[in-house]
């Protein structure tokens, strides 16, 4: 009985060819030993660098002119001062009894003692400029009896905060983003924008500038884009918990940066518009306001200083936003990804590309732009990027510019391929792939954009030229396997969804048009049977694609392609409503 059964063709015919994976080489644990290296490497070598920037770079006094504190501040190592605000005070006294200037020139010399307890701010009262100048005189007088073990001591518990920091970010990442622990040049990217923000933030954030706000709100902005919302919001609360650290302040900062940081962090991934960035940066603004607001009214600030921060940090985000506008190329390149800012100006027509398609192959044109109206809808329907589906539409094709006539939507009748070998015809057909990564390629269209280019065939096999190749040489002894072979495209499969929806609307939409009378239940069945022929052959295996959703994208096609072929009704010509007249 078990004699009998036949093994499944494709499964003869599966080797190492036919799927896109590389195959497995000895070499390969070695690589993933060096990976896992380099990712320790990393996390160590940022929480490192996190470590000297914040003890370079931390502010010596915590507090601001104008701020108010919750308790008196005191002297903790005894210091004194020569000519210090005493001196200063002193000297207008002497010019007020005077009434002249004289007095001003009058050398005065005075040796301040502040033993410690004593205090220099009383609790309630704003820090003034001379408060502030002692402060800082106090501190370092501190920091001079300070023993190295003392500075060690400090500088591992920074570590020991940015290793704990750096290593849940590096956890959430092997766990919830795999696609990006797999690619260390993006991870080298996360880790040198965040010590740049840290770094910018620490800078900035001196008087009278005080813009912390700024650099922090845009590294938000910039991991929306790039990232999903929820990654972004972990490295914007962290960088701003990291921030907080240096900088010594209270958790009511904390409460600011994370309160403005969230609408930032969760804005729309859909960004078409640079204006769309400046209204988001804007929200953000308002949060950062109004939780700053909130904040100093816990503290008993008083209302000049609060509105003054609450001022402050709205327009440094909003300044974010601007900034963040005209980055979109750069970070683009940096990150290799595509903002729906760049697709729409893809989309546009007037692309030199697209009008090199128009002038040399229209059918070509034609084709594509039907199929981006059935691609997109299914792009909606399962929740991928239908921006992005429609512009990888918009270019799939664009080799056949290079040899238009030999593709039929652009002949007139006469088909070159009848004076052509199969073998011959496959390599042009096949050779439209490989032309048209070049052509986007020479124009810098983004890398998403070439991989639907590159992989909207996927593997699949070029039937009409194979079939011919098989009547042809059914007496020759070479093994369909192998010729099988010759006729599929090189592949990759495609990788995202977006990418597979583009391989099924290409075969519907040139499928439907050879239909000579195309009725809403053979449309049906078209779109049935060249999902599950793509299906069976393993096209979508390393798409992402679920059954359900491949269900969704049938339903979505079909009614799309019956839309695109309704009936219509027939007028009468010239002649019968004459005679009906």
């Amino acid at each position: 009985m078990f004699k009998t059964w036949k093994k499944n063709p494709r499964l003869q015919l599966w080797n190492d060819r036919h799927h896109s994976a590389p195959r497995s080489l000895g070499i390969l644990p070695l690589l993933r030993e060096k990976l896992f290296l380099a990712r320790v490497g990393l996390i160590v070598g940022t929480a490192l660098t996190l470590t000297l920037l914040q003890s370079w770079l931390s502010p010596s006094v915590p507090v601001r002119v104008g701020e108010t504190c919750a308790n008196d501040i005191r002297v903790r190592v005894g210091f004194s001062l020569v000519n210090g605000p005493q001196t200063a005070r002193l000297r207008e006294e002497l010019q007020e009894q005077t009434g002249s200037g004289e007095a001003s020139t009058t050398p005065v010399t005075v040796v301040e003692e502040y033993p410690p307890g004593t205090p220099i701010v009383k609790r309630g009262q704003p820090i003034s400029v001379s408060e502030l100048a002692l402060l800082r005189e106090e501190a370092q007088a501190y920091a001079r009896t300070l023993s190295s073990g003392d500075h060690v001591r400090h500088t591992f518990s920074l570590l020991g905060i940015n290793l704990l920091l750096t290593s849940f970010v590096a956890l959430y990442i092997s766990r919830y983003q795999p696609h990006l622990a797999g690619k260390l040049p993006s991870l080298i990217g996360v880790s040198i924008q965040a010590i740049a923000t840290v770094f910018l933030a620490l800078l900035v954030n001196r008087a009278p500038w005080n813009a912390a706000v700024l650099p922090l709100t845009l590294s938000a902005m910039i991991y929306t884009v790039v990232f999903p919302a929820p990654f972004a919001m972990l490295l914007a609360f962290t960088l701003s918990l990291t921030t907080v650290l240096s900088m010594g302040t209270g958790t009511e900062q904390l409460l600011i940066l994370m309160g403005g940081l969230a609408p930032a962090a969760l804005m729309p991934r859909g960004i078409n518009s640079r204006s769309q960035l400046v209204k988001i940066a804007a929200t953000a603004g308002l949060a950062f306001a109004i939780t700053t607001w909130a904040c100093y009214l816990l503290t008993e600030q008083t209302l000049r200083f609060t509105l003054s921060d609450a001022i402050r940090n709205f327009f440094w985000a909003l300044l974010a936003g601007f900034i963040l506008g005209g980055s979109i190329p750069l970070i683009e390149r940096c990150y290799g990804v595509v903002t729906d800012v760049s697709l729409m100006e893809l989309a546009d027509s007037s692309h030199p590309l697209l009008q090199d398609l128009i002038r040399r192959a229209p059918g070509t044109y034609t084709h594509s732009m039907t199929m981006a109206t059935l691609a997109e809808a299914a792009a909606k329907e399962i929740g991928a990027n239908p921006l992005l589906t429609r512009v990888s539409c918009y270019f799939h094709d664009v080799g056949k510019m290079v040899k238009p006539q030999y593709f039929v939507e652009n002949q007139n009748g006469y088909n070159r391929h009848d004076q052509l070998e199969p073998a011959m015809s496959v390599l042009i057909i096949v050779g439209h792939v490989k032309d048209g990564v070049a052509l986007a390629e020479q124009h810098r269209l983004p890398a998403p954009v070439i991989d639907a280019i590159q992989q909207h065939h996927g593997t699949t096999l070029v039937e009409y030229f194979y079939r011919e190749a098989l009547r042809l040489q059914e007496q020759n002894g070479r093994g369909n396997a192998e010729l099988e072979f010759a006729f599929r495209y090189p592949g990759p499969k495609p990788q995202t969804k977006e990418i597979a929806i583009v391989m099924l609307a290409d075969a519907v939409e040139s499928a439907s048009r050879a239909l000579t009378n195309p009725t809403p239940a053979s449309l049906r069945k078209l779109v049935h049977d060249l999902l599950m022929k793509r299906l069976l052959d393993g096209q979508f295996e390393e798409s992402g694609l679920t059954l359900t959703e491949l269900h969704r994208i049938e339903e979505s096609i079909s009614k799309s392609v019956i839309a695109l072929y309704h009936a219509r009704i027939q007028y009468p010509d010239e002649c019968t409503q004459e005679a009906e007249a």
